[in-house]
């Protein structure tokens, strides 16, 4: 067994240590702590010795573009959202566009960690084509991610949902064991539904029309506004914050997010959090082996 706290310890100290290195690990750790492993510290098979920072920029700006293709993509997804932080702080609202990143995990940690500043964190992720539009039988667009959130303590909401209705991870671990997927939610080489996962060539979005067109919003923001469709080297990202002071007529938005939660709840409704964890969680004997593997390879100089 190893603590939360004590493996992001760990991991962060082999990253370089510092903010970002602490938010990438935290991120990794948090998702196998959550029972997701394909979006933990299996992310550090991406790893590299020679992997370069995220590039520093010389101050704050408003909107950027930046290539992620020679980064370790946590770090750089980490990196950005403390450059973010520190711009829409300065201009009330900052955007950050992501290109070449290339796995790593999930939107949830950093959204949150916007949130947790005081601000609001949009985020989303494209990817290589996986999904079928709405109606149609070949694949698109990616599963395409969107993440939100907002506020702060008890009222904080988080949101991070994926468009399609499964993930590549699921389809991989379908494989994997063989098991049968449920139906309609893939499709075969020919457009036809299966629910065999070795026979998927395309998943069906989450939610029919709905689904669908949040994956284009993705799709348009990180793939086309951003520039990663298309792109070889890896996925395209978006990062967006803003301060809801600056942008609200009045002050009193967390009084208004504290209504909408208890008119949320108290009509049934589930009030998502994202994640996140006590600080006296804990991972199993299993995790600790994996992660003492990675922690041996990336301190020794290794490289894949």
């Amino acid at each position: 067994m190893i603590a939360v706290p004590d493996a992001v310890a760990r991991l962060s100290a082999a990253l370089g240590d510092g903010p970002a290195a602490r938010l990438a690990a935290s991120a990794l750790v948090e998702a196998d702590a959550l029972g997701l492993p394909r979006f933990g510290i299996a992310m550090l098979d991406e790893w590299r010795a020679d992997a370069a920072p995220l590039a520093a920029t010389p101050e704050p700006q408003a909107i950027s573009w930046r290539d992620c293709s020679a980064c370790f993509a946590p770090l750089a997804v980490a990196s950005a959202t403390l450059d973010l932080e520190a711009a829409a702080r300065q201009f009330g609202i900052a955007a950050v566009f992501l290109r070449g990143i290339r796995g790593f995990g999930r939107l949830a940690p950093f959204v949150r960690h916007l949130a947790d500043a005081g601000l609001v964190g949009l985020a989303g992720a494209e990817g290589p084509p996986f999904v079928a539009p709405h109606g149609g039988t070949k694949a698109v667009i990616g599963t395409n991610p969107l993440a939100i959130a907002m506020g702060q303590g008890p009222e904080r909401v988080v949101i991070d949902v994926a468009s399609s209705s499964a993930t590549m991870a699921d389809i991989r671990t379908a494989r994997a064991t063989n098991r049968p997927l449920p139906g309609g939610i893939a499709l075969d080489a020919q457009g036809r539904p299966t629910s065999i996962a070795a026979e998927v060539a395309a998943l069906l979005p989450r939610g029919g029309q709905v689904g669908s067109l949040l994956g284009l919003v993705v799709e348009l923001m990180a793939g086309i506004a951003g520039g990663g469709r298309g792109d070889p080297k890896g996925r395209g990202v978006f990062l967006l914050a803003f301060d809801p002071a600056a942008a609200a007529e009045s002050t009193d938005w967390q009084a208004k997010l504290a209504g909408l939660k208890s008119d949320w709840t108290t009509g049934g409704g589930h009030w998502p959090r994202g994640g996140g964890l006590p600080a006296e969680a804990t991972l199993d004997a299993d995790f600790a082996r994996r992660l003492d593997a990675h922690l041996a390879r990336m301190t020794a100089g290794g490289t894949r």
